[in-house]
């Protein structure tokens, strides 16, 4: 366990953090930053949210590690410098996100300083494979599968929150999610031509294991409470207000996602996508072990 703070220090690196963060960390479009809440919610739905972007704030930092752990690998697969240079800065987003979620917690009357587990786990390295289909598997569940999720996620958050102050923060997360999915099917397009059939046949019989960690991973963080324990619908729809989807609606949007986006355009580029995911529950759990660990992903994206 540790705890991930949210004071930035004042030492001689400060002023090139800060330069960073204006310069080449802000996508979205600038606007007057909003420094309060400016509507009322009741403390039910405040510690809903609090707690909601105390955990956004943890995921996003280990995230980070995904990321600078993609470059090696890019490295060694002789990937193009754009994608290298991408990747590197992906990972400075994550940062720059953990950073973005605290301030909403601050915003919202929590302490911004999140306990947590700041461990992370070592990306598969795929050994049975070549480099550079290790760093496909490793891409395409990063970016065409999880942070495409993410994107829609985020997009059906920002269309519910009332909060401008929240909304900039969302609006700042969705524009880097974006490019963090480009980067997945960019890299898919160009590599699959290049791979040959044997290749082509060994990362087919590992999509059905990715789309079953992926489903597991993301209904983790979706936990569904029995009907006579949810919050009332008031309060539902002021935890919305500031930027949260309830569990229920988060886990009908990730199916939708799934079979509307994630599927359809796997297929597009030759993946047997739609019966990867029918064949996926054939599967024992995965993500548990040692062994099926080298066959999967990381989830912390």
């Amino acid at each position: 366990m540790g705890r991930l703070r949210a004071r930035l220090g004042t030492g001689p690196l400060r002023a090139e953090h800060d330069r960073l963060v204006r310069v080449a960390l802000v996508r979205a479009k600038r606007q007057p930053e909003a420094t309060a809440i400016l509507g009322t919610y009741s403390e039910q739905a405040r510690a809903i949210a609090i707690g909601s972007w105390r955990a956004r704030a943890l995921h996003e930092h280990r995230s980070a590690a995904v990321f600078s752990r993609l470059l090696p690998q890019l490295i060694a697969a002789e990937a193009g410098r754009e994608y290298q240079v991408t990747v590197l800065r992906m990972a400075m987003d994550e940062l720059h996100h953990a950073s973005l979620c605290q301030e909403v917690v601050a915003l919202l009357g929590g302490d911004p300083d999140v306990e947590g587990d700041l461990g992370t786990e070592a990306l598969p390295e795929h050994v049975s494979t070549t480099r550079l289909e290790a760093a496909l598997r490793n891409v395409v569940f990063v970016g065409c599968m999880s942070e495409t999720v993410a994107l829609a996620m985020l997009t059906e958050e920002r269309e519910l929150t009332r909060e401008p102050a929240i909304e900039h923060v969302i609006a700042q997360l969705a524009a880097d999610e974006m490019l963090h999915a480009r980067l997945g099917w960019a890299f898919l397009a160009e590599t699959w031509p290049r791979l040959d059939e044997a290749a082509r046949a060994r990362t087919c019989a590992y999509l059905p294991r990715a789309l079953r960690y992926l489903e597991q991973k993301m209904l983790e963080v979706m936990p569904e409470a029995p009907s006579a324990q949810l919050p009332p619908v008031s309060v539902i729809d002021e935890a919305r207000a500031l930027g949260v989807l309830e569990p229920r609606e988060a886990r009908a949007l990730l199916y939708q996602v799934i079979h509307g986006v994630v599927l359809p355009r796997l297929e597009d580029h030759g993946l047997p996508a739609a019966d990867a995911w029918a064949r996926r529950c054939e599967l024992a759990e995965v993500g548990t072990g040692s062994e099926t660990r080298a066959d999967t992903s990381d989830s912390e994206v």
